[in-house]
């Protein structure tokens, strides 16, 4: 790694200093690619929940821009998308292995999936809720301040497959200053050619670190496991997941037209 690569975008590397607050929030991104998820999860997440929201911008229309400001702030993190290894930059066995694991749809999220920690270096909040878009609020969530917002809070999935604790990294309670989203910046900057999305690098980043509280399963339930009428995040991950929720907003159309 070249020492002008190891330097890029510093300034979005390190946590955020202007405007914070005591208070705590949530915080989401979206790209072009996404945006169409935002009135979705909006809808959802006003149902049950009020803390102030920040809209992290990863290249939105102009049109979704504004639709985020009146719901909360936004801001915008100007950084282009060529720090991300393409396919062809990378380890071809490494390629193999990865699209075995887990499919080849994966491609087409890796641009976003590793702004995340950037983007949650920018919160201005005390305590914050980062959230995926294509997580459904079910519930309440203001107690995961209050129990988990101290430090850093996952759910872990199973992964037999793994040798460390593999978290997912759609819902993350953290508290602001840890160093340790500085170092997951850097890493997803740096060393994107050697992981699939970024939760791999932050479960290799904390692999040796006793530093995670564990979220109950609850609070992010995978679509993959059994339904349950109790999870107050339901998360639809993957190209599946965005399919159901691209027919639940369907129906929801048709149910208002009266069909």
């Amino acid at each position: 790694m070249t020492e002008d690569i190891s330097k890029l975008f510093s300034q979005y590397r390190k946590w955020n200093s202007i405007g914070l607050t005591d208070n705590d929030g949530v915080v989401v991104a979206s790209d072009l690619q996404q945006e169409w998820l935002l009135p979705w999860w909006w809808e959802n997440y006003r149902r049950f929940n009020f803390h102030p929201v920040v809209f992290i911008d990863f290249g939105m229309s102009k049109e979704m821009r504004a639709w985020c400001q009146e719901r909360g702030a936004l801001i915008p993190l100007l950084v282009p998308d060529i720090f991300v290894a393409s396919k062809e930059e990378m380890d071809p066995d490494l390629v193999v292995r990865m699209e075995e694991e887990t499919g080849k749809m994966f491609w087409s999220y890796r641009n976003a999936w590793f702004k995340k920690p950037l983007a949650c270096l920018q919160s201005p909040f005390k305590r914050t809720l980062w959230i995926d878009l294509d997580c459904q609020i079910r519930g309440y969530l203001g107690n995961l301040f209050e129990s988990f917002g101290d430090g850093l809070s996952m759910t872990r999935y199973p992964n037999p497959t793994m040798p460390y604790p593999i978290y997912n990294s759609g819902i993350i309670v953290f508290k602001h200053g840890l160093s340790v989203f500085e170092a997951w910046a850097d890493l997803c900057i740096e060393q994107n050619h050697l992981f699939r999305g970024d939760e791999d690098i932050l479960a290799w980043l904390l692999k040796d670190q006793n530093t995670v509280v564990q979220l109950p399963a609850i609070y992010n339930w995978s679509r993959c496991f059994e339904d349950n009428p109790g999870a107050i995040v339901f998360h639809w991950h993957g190209a599946k997941g965005k399919y159901c929720i691209h027919h639940q907003i369907m129906s929801s159309n048709l149910q208002s037209l009266g069909f």
